[in-house]
């Protein structure tokens, strides 16, 4: 059970902040099939990083998908997990966000992204679209690690000298974790890795 008002976990609610976290069960396997096929349908294009479109460092496709009446059920199931965890372990000042990211990897071209964060610092390179900081970052697989691809391994570094951490994915499961942890997708060598990734922005933090 999540408790969205006083917590049985106060400590952990007032103290800890979590370098991720999971949440299973957001989608049925059906459902996840039925994303990768609306998205696979609506095609992919060459992913480049704010500093430019340098394959060293980000190698793969994507396509952002906005609010429709066919994607709302998306957003709906993405939105309910997404105040759960918040509300379980985070607890920040959340608005939203305005679309999710369809992200292949593949093998063929050793696809990865290499160490980076999601909060953009500074204003030489900020969006104009981006009118908030990103706080809380998502990423769901969207296909099976092990069968449908391997490496593609997710880790982060929480800032400890003993280096990256690899999160357990699996299919359907979401990672969750602030915007400004250090993080990566190891290169592909085998199949095609697919997941959904969003960025949930808010006001500063004060």
């Amino acid at each position: 059970m999540i408790y969205r008002g006083l917590s049985p976990w106060p400590n952990e609610r007032a103290m800890v902040t979590y370098p991720l976290v999971w949440w299973d069960g957001a989608f049925t396997n059906d459902e996840i099939d039925t994303i990768v096929d609306y998205c696979e349908g609506d095609g992919v294009e060459r992913a480049t990083t704010l500093g430019g479109g340098d394959l060293h460092i980000r190698c793969s496709q994507v396509k952002f998908h906005k609010w429709s009446a066919e994607t709302k059920w998306i957003f709906d199931k993405l939105n309910a997990a997404i105040d759960e965890i918040n509300a379980r372990w985070y607890g920040f000042a959340l608005n939203g966000y305005s679309s999710f990211q369809y992200t292949t990897y593949n093998a063929s071209e050793q696809g990865h992204y290499d160490w980076h964060m999601d909060m953009v610092l500074g204003n030489d390179c900020l969006p104009s679209e981006m009118i908030e900081p990103r706080k809380l970052s998502l990423t769901m697989l969207l296909n099976e690690p092990g069968k449908d691809f391997k490496g593609g391994d997710f880790e982060i570094n929480p800032g400890m000298e003993s280096g990256a951490r690899t999160a357990e994915c699996r299919k359907g499961r979401i990672i969750a974790f602030p915007s400004w942890t250090i993080h990566r997708v190891t290169p592909l060598t085998e199949g095609v890795r697919r997941s959904a990734v969003v960025w949930v922005t808010g006001p500063k933090f004060t």
